[in-house]
Formats: structure tokens, C-alpha cells, sequence
């Protein structure tokens, strides 16, 4: 993680990762046929964590409570890929590559099950006047582009105040914006 946190996906190299890890430059390769090859299998770890917390989205209900579930469900969910920056962001270079890479496809298929999950929720709210695909999607993107804007220090904003922002969008997003009164 360390190497991909310092150089990115392209600039890391093999030789680096074995010298960091304390090993000769030929026994990673015992381990690991390439760089996606350990990129993938770094990602594999981060799945394990970030997918369950992912999948418990919350029920989503309007009002205060409701607001409150998906601001914890949020917190949760920005904290895991603060944890896990510098591999999420080496998946980001590989898919911004459009080359096929195991790495890519792995999170690809994982993207496709959060965001399937998230507009599963949608829908059962029974909103209308929003895909549950495209908003979902959105959401996804939305909360994966500012945790990476964040890591590279492009959103100089507190962790709280981009979950509340986050949770803010996700919740407006379904039930609308809460009505502002003739004094606000």
C-alpha cells in the first residue's frame, strides 16, 4: 500500500515493493506474477472489509431519523475508503486505462453489487421522479470521487462536514429537500 500511496499504480514498481517488504526483487514474484496480480490481491483485502459495510445501507426512511441512518451508513462507508486510499486509487489509474487488468474487473463487479444494492434501496421507498439505477450510480460516484479528492487534498473540508454534505445529497436526493420556511 505503501508503494501505491508514494508512486500510484504506474510509477510503482516490483523492485521497490520487495525492498519495502524486505525481500529479494525475484521472491515477490513466488508470490505474485505482476503488479496487477498484488494489486488484486490488495484489493481482495479492502473488499472484505469495505463490501459489508457497503451492503448495510440502511433502510431508507425520510425525516430526522432516517437522515441520521444514512449519515452513520455514510461515516462508515468514508472512513473504510479513507482507510484503504492508496489501493482504491491504483484500481481508479487501472480503470481509467481501459485496459483489462483482474484488478479493474474485481472492482468493477464489486461497483455493480453496491450500486445494485443502493438502488434496491431506492426503489423501495417507492419515490418517483428518479431512476433508482442513475441515482444510485450517482451516489456511489459521488461519495467515491469526494474520498478521493479528499486523499489527494483537492477538498480541504473536515471528514464530518463531507459526510454531512454526503448524507445531505443522499437523503435530498430521495425525499426531496426539506421546504424552506418564510423566515430562512
Amino acid at each position: 500500500m505503501a508503494e501505491f500511496a508514494a508512486y500510484g499504480y504506474h510509477g510503482a514498481r516490483m523492485a521497490r515493493i520487495a525492498k519495502r517488504a524486505g525481500t529479494a526483487h525475484g521472491t515477490i514474484y513466488v508470490y505474485f506474477q505482476d503488479k496487477d496480480d498484488l494489486l488484486s490481491a490488495l484489493y481482495e483485502d479492502v473488499k472484505l472489509e469495505l463490501d459489508p459495510i457497503v451492503t448495510s445501507m440502511p433502510v431508507l426512511e425520510p425525516g430526522s431519523e432516517g437522515f441520521e441512518a444514512v449519515r452513520q451508513w455514510t461515516a462508515r462507508v468514508c472512513a473504510g475508503l479513507q482507510r484503504h486510499g492508496p489501493v482504491l486509487q491504483a484500481i481508479a489509474e487501472v480503470l481509467s486505462d481501459e485496459e483489462e487488468t483482474r484488478a479493474g474487473t474485481i472492482a468493477m463487479l464489486t461497483l455493480a453489487e453496491g450500486v445494485s444494492h443502493t438502488a434496491d434501496r431506492i426503489r423501495a421507498t417507492g419515490t418517483t421522479g428518479i431512476d433508482p439505477a442513475i441515482a444510485a450510480l450517482c451516489i456511489h460516484a459521488l461519495i467515491e470521487g469526494a474520498n478521493r479528492s479528499m486523499l489527494r487534498g483537492e477538498l480541504v473540508i473536515s471528514m464530518d462536514e463531507m459526510v454531512r454534505g454526503l448524507s445531505e445529497f443522499i437523503h435530498h436526493s430521495v425525499f426531496g429537500a426539506p421546504a424552506l420556511s418564510a423566515t430562512s
